[in-house]
């Protein structure tokens, strides 16, 4: 590495004192690219590799702390405030892992970090080296590139005061509708209503300087909207992202009365009116929001909040937190940041992988929570279904834990119910219904729930459920669609139509065939049985249940996608590919 051009080495390595780790002290120079004021030709750096993560060692490269260090923030840096509370350099560790923009098509650097350590430091070098030409030269983000907030999560880092000592994130729920409404509304402080869910503060609501006037109300689902609001906090809208130093957080109270000063407002007094009303004594949050783009140099198309500890808490009375507030903005105090924030709007928080748009908007009707119904619907309200009524009159026993969602707490409660309070769980804007009910049966909730439905899933497969289409209340074009399993869940039957003008008698005529080829299966085999004389249980593994309901899925999806036309019916057998052994090369 002594030979790499723009790499000069200050020393050996050294062992960092009380850790796992040891650094390498670097000179490096500013190649073919004009200096700066911030970024000077030669500049040092502290190579940092900790074997406590990886085996290998997790190479880190930081500026000096020394006044040889770059001390301004920039894009694709870590905070860089001041020195590392651990190690001795300062916090503002580059991104030379980035596959971001040039660092990833730089023909200096491989594609992937290497496996051993001494190669690894040459690898992150190289991009260091390219990091900050692009620094000097302005383009360590450029139009196009995803768009990154600043590291919140500098050295005064907030955690809550509970007994492990966790930090605690930040949740909302914003999209390009609520960005609408905010570009709309003359309001620009305000309360919240919070709620806190393991160490989580969810803004619930928005509310005026008052707290009389709803300004935004995200739409959470049940299992959000169902929990209390624990306190009140203050929220601010500002034009930009509050940045100081290029790219870094205020990390005093002053710098951030600063920050919003270089927008045009004061931050003072905006929130004079806000705590002139506020007359809890409790730790003081504030909300801060920022409209943020996409992509660099797009226009903004969401709010992104962040939150700061305001004001700890006080017995003084509203009108002297006003004063203490005020004194706090002029001073050097630390800004408590809340370090991790969160949108949970399902734009961001599914983008992981989701079911198709015209899907996730309809209102479903899922007839039957056993284990494909069950299994069926865990896919798709994570997947991004949140409108969804269940339907079941059965109790969870003790013999469907084998390939049931439902756990041992379920037992002996309704599958519908218990289905529907966990999938309520599992996606934060999910309102899914549970109903103990029969699907045929005159239930008022289930007859809204077939008024309300835009696709209906019947898993019952049960005989008498087809012939009761179609359903009193539907209107206008709604698919109703029939799954269930063949013996050993060995074949998906998949059949659709429109509810309107359900043919029973056409969907058991493309049945029976399949019928009577499963009847003959079923008769050469020794089924497992119940206590009784006759009391047959249907064998069928969880592996391959949880693999024709995802294949369902994908069905699903052409049919509400529009892309056939129905009726349509389809049979689609587990496969499983057989393992062939490999030879092994002989060794020379």
């Amino acid at each position: 590495m002594s030979e790499m051009r723009g790499v000069e080495l200050l020393g050996d390595w050294e062992p960092i004192p009380s850790s796992n780790a040891c650094i390498l002290r670097v000179r490096l120079e500013l190649l073919n690219t004009a200096p700066t004021k911030d970024i000077p030709l030669f500049t040092e750096w502290g190579v940092i590799v900790d074997f406590n993560i990886d085996p290998w060692g997790k190479v880190q490269v930081h500026p000096s702390n020394g006044p040889g260090g770059v001390t301004t923030t920039f894009e694709h840096q870590q905070y860089n405030g001041g020195p590392h509370p651990l190690w001795p350099v300062r916090n503002g560790h580059i991104c030379s892992l980035s596959e971001t923009h040039g660092l990833a098509a730089s023909r200096n650097a491989m594609e992937t970090e290497p496996p051993s350590t001494v190669h690894r430091v040459v690898w992150h070098m190289a991009r260091a080296v390219e990091w900050l030409q692009c620094a000097a030269t302005d383009t360590l983000t450029v139009a196009g590139d995803s768009f990154e907030l600043p590291d919140f999560d500098t050295a005064f880092r907030y955690k809550i005061a509970d007994s492990k000592n966790r930090i605690f994130t930040l949740a909302y729920y914003e999209d390009g509708d609520s960005f609408s409404h905010w570009k709309q509304s003359h309001f620009y402080i305000g309360t919240a209503a919070v709620s806190y869910l393991n160490q989580v503060a969810i803004v619930r609501e928005f509310k005026d300087h008052r707290g009389d006037k709803t300004v935004h109300k995200p739409s959470w689902g049940t299992a959000i909207n169902q929990l209390q609001s624990h306190q009140d906090a203050l929220w601010v809208r500002l034009d930009e992202v509050p940045a100081i130093n290029r790219w870094q957080v205020p990390t005093t109270m002053k710098e951030l009365a600063e920050a919003v000063a270089s927008q045009g407002k004061s931050l003072i007094d905006l929130l004079r009116p806000a705590l002139a009303k506020f007359e809890t004594h409790n730790e003081l949050l504030l909300f801060v929001g920022m409209p943020i783009p996409r992509k660099v140099k797009e226009a903004p198309y969401r709010y992104h909040w962040q939150a700061l500890v305001l004001s700890p808490k006080t017995n003084v009375s509203a009108k002297a937190r006003v004063s203490l507030v005020e004194n706090a903005l002029r001073s050097a105090s630390s800004v408590r940041w809340v370090s991790r924030a969160e949108n949970w709007h399902p734009d961001d928080l599914q983008n992981r992988g989701r079911v198709s748009p015209p899907l996730r908007k309809a209102n479903v009707l899922l007839l039957g929570a056993g284990a494909l119904g069950a299994n069926l619907a865990e896919q798709l309200v994570r997947m991004g279904v949140t409108d969804m009524t269940l339907v079941d009159p059965d109790l969870l026993e003790a013999g469907n834990l084998v390939r049931h969602p439902l756990n041992l707490p379920q037992l002996n409660r309704n599958k519908a119910v218990s289905v529907a309070d966990g999938l309520n769980h599992a996606n934060p804007s999910a309102r899914v219904v549970g109903l103990a009910v029969s699907a045929t049966s005159k239930d008022k909730a289930l007859e809204d729930a077939v008024r309300a439905a835009t696709l209906i899933i019947d898993a019952t497969a049960s005989d008498t459920v087809l012939r009761e289409l179609p359903f009193l209340g539907i209107t206008g074009y709604v698919p109703v669609i029939s799954i269930s399993l063949g013996l050993h869940a060995q074949r998906l039957f998949f059949y659709a139509d429109s509810a309107s003008c359900f043919d029973a008698d056409a969907f058991y005529k493309w049945f029976n065939p399949y019928r009577v080829e499963e009847h003959l299966a079923v008769l050469k085999e020794d089924m497992p049985r119940g206590i009784g004389c006759w009391h047959p249980l249907t064998p069928a593994r969880l592996n391959r249940i949880v693999g024709l309901a995802g294949v369902a899925v994908e069905l699903i999806e052409q049919v509400c996608e529009g892309q056939i036309s129905l009726p349509v019916g389809c049979c689609h057998s587990w496969h499983a590919p057989k393992l062939e052994t490999a030879e092994r090369e002989s060794v020379a």
